[in-house]
């Protein structure tokens, strides 16, 4: 999995990722610098929020 797989999901589901932001918790500026990053926990864990909606 990484970043750019969640950006795909994202818009196959017609979600935003500010949703995911909203619902993690955590700041945007830190999950979106930790996907860029391919981060495997953090984007494995919006991968997981993703699923829920």
């Amino acid at each position: 999995m990484t970043f750019q797989d969640l950006k795909i999901e994202l818009i196959k589901r017609k979600c935003k990722f500010i949703k995911l932001v909203k619902l993690d918790g955590r700041s945007y500026q830190y999950l979106h610098r930790e996907c860029s990053n391919n981060n495997k926990k953090v984007i494995e864990t919006l991968f997981k929020i993703l699923e829920k909606l």
